[in-house]
């Protein structure tokens, strides 16, 4: 036994190789199969993604105290790294991770549970690491129990272009660029929508959830004014706090409990998904907000005991509409994790009779808006009011390579100006949803701004954005009188001095001439050039 004698004598591995992989078999009735993996320092390999990940070919969830810079990682298929909530239950025990010294992983699919000797963190890239998998479905079935509760798959945004069956994604951990989604939307599995929606389209005992959509799966020729879509999904179990709220633009989906299955129509179509992780408690607000937006609900089995006190989520549920005032409320939620992400929610009742961009979003936020949404031929850009304006996106543009259009995008967003503000609409920028309810929920988050902001850098510099033509001064006047192209019937006073740097038609119009603006040129012609005498 050449390698229990350098055991014994404290010898280090000096010499390849410096990771192995063996087996041995627990001597019983039924022998069980155990795989022993181990590096030594010299490998430099991180123990869980570079050793187990690659030996056991599956996704893992992983129980282990962690550092601030190893996070979970669902960019490969069938190869994720999913890290278990604490606190959790040990039968009827209480753990949590800051005063639990173990650490384990469970594999999905089973039937394999690993002890690992070192924590999910970084340092141990440096270390020598141990990990013994024991196969058998017991053992398994057991901890994965308590595994049942992970963390959510870093991704919170898809934006799938029209006619492609990969989305973009971002990252709640890494959100400072578009990722390529890592399979096709219409597979099952692989991707990070079909993960997180697993307990929605399957069945969880600790998972109960509420689904609505205007276009409900299996119920056809539903009437509804609404064209909410989504999903509150809330944890049983004991001592849990934790839930997700899902909004999408995909007509009939998901289906409750039948499978995964995306809408095949739907891929011609561009479409955005939301998932946002909360606590349980902030229900009752976002349940404010859509029963104001009266969203169709099609699917609810969210136990009354879990939301006991919270009386606008049992008149969401029941299918209450709103007839008394307030008709347009804010309610303001944070995102759990690291670094939450402040949201703030806006919703009206079709007895509002509000236009919800202007009248709603224009106002909450007090600032310009950049609206990507289809429309119809009466509602325009809107620059009357200083650092008010309405401006509308170019179509077509790009998302981080695929190619979107208004006519066959369903996703309607608008970002600020100035940030940081990006805001998902449910309802398009029309005259028609002035007598609809409608929902929108605003991001306050610089990094998810500015990848929308930089889809939005197309905006049109004309007439979409500063429909005001014609700007007559008269002698000592130091304001105009402008001429609407939408509202040519009457002159209209000038909303600032002419020599103001903003808060008038033409100061925004000249925006990107008297400033930058990487992708607007321009020529320019004045027999009195400034600058240039005689």
């Amino acid at each position: 036994m050449r390698d229990f004698k350098k055991l014994a004598e404290g010898q280090t591995a000096t010499m390849p190789p410096f990771t192995i992989k063996q087996s041995i078999k627990i001597v019983a009735a039924a022998p069980v199969d155990v795989h022993i993996y181990s590096k030594s320092t010299k490998s430099r390999y991180e123990i869980y993604k570079k050793v187990l990940l690659r030996g056991l070919k599956k996704t893992i969830k992983v129980w282990s105290r962690r550092d601030n810079k190893l996070k979970g990682d669902c960019r490969v298929l069938q190869r994720n790294i999913r890290l278990i909530k604490s606190p959790a239950q040990i039968d009827d025990h209480a753990t949590n991770i800051e005063a639990d010294q173990s650490n384990w992983i469970v594999s999905e699919p089973g039937n394999t549970f690993c002890f690992t000797d070192k924590p999910y963190a970084k340092s141990q890239t440096t270390e020598p690491g141990m990990a013994v998998c024991i196969d058998q479905a017991a053992i398994f079935a057991r901890f994965d129990a308590i595994a049942a509760q992970v963390e959510n798959c870093p991704r919170v945004i898809l934006y799938k272009g029209p006619a492609q069956n990969t989305g973009k994604l971002l990252a709640s951990d890494v959100p400072g660029n578009w990722a390529d989604g890592a399979a096709v939307v219409t597979q099952a599995a692989g991707h990070s929508f079909a993960v997180i929606l697993t307990d929605v389209v399957g069945n969880h005992a600790n998972v109960k959830f509420l689904a609505y959509n205007n276009v409900p799966p299996g119920m056809p020729n539903v009437k509804t004014k609404s064209n909410g879509k989504g999903v509150i999904m809330i944890s049983t179990a004991v001592n849990a706090n934790d839930g997700a709220w899902i909004v999408h633009t995909v007509p009939g989906f998901p289906a409750a409990k039948t499978g995964y299955s995306w809408p095949a129509a739907e891929i011609a179509k561009g479409h955005l998904l939301i998932c946002m992780t909360i606590a349980e408690t902030q229900i009752n607000a976002i349940a404010a907000s859509l029963f104001r937006a009266e969203p169709f609900i099609y699917y609810n089995d969210i136990p009354e005991s879990e939301t006991a006190g919270m009386p606008d989520f049992k008149k969401l549920a029941e299918g209450k509409i709103p007839t008394m005032p307030p008709f347009t409320i804010s309610r303001s939620i944070k995102l759990t994790g690291a670094g939450a992400v402040p949201v703030q929610i806006y919703s009206k009742s079709a007895k509002s009779r509000y236009e919800i961009y202007k009248k709603v979003i224009l106002r909450g936020l007090k600032k310009t808006i950049k609206v990507w949404s289809r429309r119809d031929s009466k509602l325009k850009g809107d620059c009357r009011i200083p650092q008010r304006s309405l401006r509308l996106i170019k179509s077509p543009v790009q998302i981080a390579g695929h190619a979107t259009n208004i006519e066959t995008d369903e996703s309607n967003w608008i970002v600020s100006e100035p940030g940081n503000i990006f805001c998902f609409m449910d309802k398009p920028y029309s005259k028609s949803q002035a007598t609809e309810p409608a929902l929108a929920v605003c991001f306050d988050q610089a990094a998810i701004f500015a990848r929308f902001n930089t889809i939005a850098a197309q905006h049109n510099t004309k007439k979409q954005n500063t429909y005001r033509a014609i700007l007559y001064k008269g002698p000592t006047q130091d304001r105009g009188k402008f001429l609407a192209s939408n509202a040519a019937d009457n002159w209209v006073d000038g909303a600032a001095a002419v020599t103001a740097r903003a808060g008038h038609s033409f100061a925004v119009a000249l925006n990107d001439v008297v400033g930058n603006h990487a992708n607007v040129k321009f020529l320019a012609y004045n027999n009195v050039p400034p600058g240039m005498p005689n």
